[in-house]
């Protein structure tokens, strides 16, 4: 598939000056496909490369309004061993047509045309990566313009490895669940995004710590993710949060109550972040010990991804009444598989909160408990700083669990 400037039936010739790029219609080049079918190819690509999902019609370094889009035969244009992919049964009249044809940034054009990329890059995988994209640019654009949703990553350490979630990945996850990615609130079009991997401290993960990821943490949401909410931009937010579970309740105590928002997680067995509607749905319940209703300090024990060892408590934590939340089922790391099991946990405490409200004489909770990320977020989420008692988070480590950070 060469894309030199000489005309399909001098395919030896070459030329030295480049085919002139207009920027009212995408040329792309020298090729033979009719107007009607180079529209074709950039409408169902939507103006973005197959292969690396680069928006073509502006200029990365300058923002330059103009194509920088290339359209690369799959089977190649001519049938000859120098035309990558050429040597093909397919008829010469169909290689000229939107079906044999996708939209490419120069980069990844040349390279699925090298000699070596060729072999890995065949014309069936070609062929599926098109359809693929042309398939979700088609739903993405024909959803309702309401469907929109901002996406926001945080990203930080889990179990002492740094852990994120693609763009790529947030996107399909987004589509799947029957809305449009949104990643245009910051100029860089990547996203609302909190990094927190490579914070001071982090490995030991000490107070400090915690108080330099809040502070990254408010950052983007008073700042960003507010402006958005002020300008009337941001109705819906998709939440995608990997990090330590004090964080995480953090981050939920941020999320406000003017937008629609959707928590996702990383699903263990699976590793996808889609929520799955037909996996088993587990009822949670809240169980209240003795003495809580003189008590002022009191331990909320979340047993939802595994069971807390109540050994690895200190001893004043042992001592004080305990409110539980656990499913109806043992608890493991999928136990949050789909969307009724995480309402199921929001119910449970919602329960617990309402039955705090009862003793307004309890000024802190404890909260200790194996949860995976979108329970750690609901639960920073039903947090009322107004109604309800402090919520003092810890970080289990060294077989132990130590105070990160009060939230009040």
């Amino acid at each position: 598939m060469n894309y030199d400037p000489a005309p399909p039936e001098a395919e030896d010739q070459q030329t030295e000056e480049p085919p002139t790029r207009s920027t009212d219609t995408p040329t792309e080049g020298r090729t033979n496909l009719t107007q009607p079918e180079k529209i074709k190819v950039w409408v169902r690509a939507g103006g973005i490369c197959v292969l690396c999902q680069r928006y073509l019609l502006e200029g990365e370094l300058t923002g330059v309004l103009r194509t920088f889009g290339e359209l690369a035969h799959i089977v190649g244009q001519q049938n000859s061993a120098r035309s990558p992919r050429g040597l093909h049964p397919m008829p010469r009249a169909d290689r000229d047509t939107a079906d044999n044809v996708l939209l490419a940034c120069a980069s990844c054009h040349n390279e699925i045309d090298d000699q070596l990329a060729a072999r890995i890059l065949d014309i069936d995988t070609l062929v599926q990566l098109k359809r693929d994209h042309e398939q979700r640019i088609r739903h993405v654009t024909t959803l309702p313009a309401k469907r929109r949703s901002l996406v926001l990553r945080v990203i930080g350490q889990v179990r002492g490895e740094a852990v994120e979630v693609s763009r790529s990945t947030a996107a399909g996850t987004v589509v799947a669940g029957g809305r449009i990615p949104w990643f245009d609130l910051d100029r860089n079009r990547i996203g609302v995004e909190v990094d927190l991997r490579h914070l001071p401290g982090e490995t030991d993960a000490g107070p400090n710590y915690f108080t330099t990821a809040c502070a990254a943490i408010d950052e983007v949401m008073d700042n960003l993710v507010r402006t958005g909410v002020r300008t009337g931009e941001l109705e819906h937010l998709s939440v995608f949060a990997l990090a330590r579970v004090p964080l995480l309740i953090y981050l939920g105590t941020k999320l406000e109550d003017n937008y629609t928002i959707e928590v996702y997680q990383r699903h263990r067995a699976s590793q996808a972040w889609i929520w799955d509607d037909t996996a088993p749905v587990y009822t949670f319940t809240a169980t209240t010990g003795p003495g809580i209703e003189k008590a002022r300090e009191a331990v909320l024990l979340l047993n939802v991804s595994g069971t807390v060892n109540v050994c690895e408590m200190t001893a004043e934590l042992q001592q004080l009444p305990r409110i539980t939340v656990e499913p109806d089922a043992t608890p493991t790391t999928d136990v949050l598989c789909n969307r009724a099991s995480l309402d199921s946990f929001r119910a449970a405490i919602r329960a617990v909160n309402a039955d705090l409200d009862a003793h307004e004489h309890l000024d802190r909770l404890h909260v200790i408990g194996a949860l995976p990320p979108a329970a750690a977020v609901e639960l920073g989420r039903l947090h009322d700083p107004h109604i309800h008692p402090s919520l003092v988070t810890y970080n289990r480590a060294n077989s132990g669990y130590h105070v990160a950070l009060e939230i009040s």
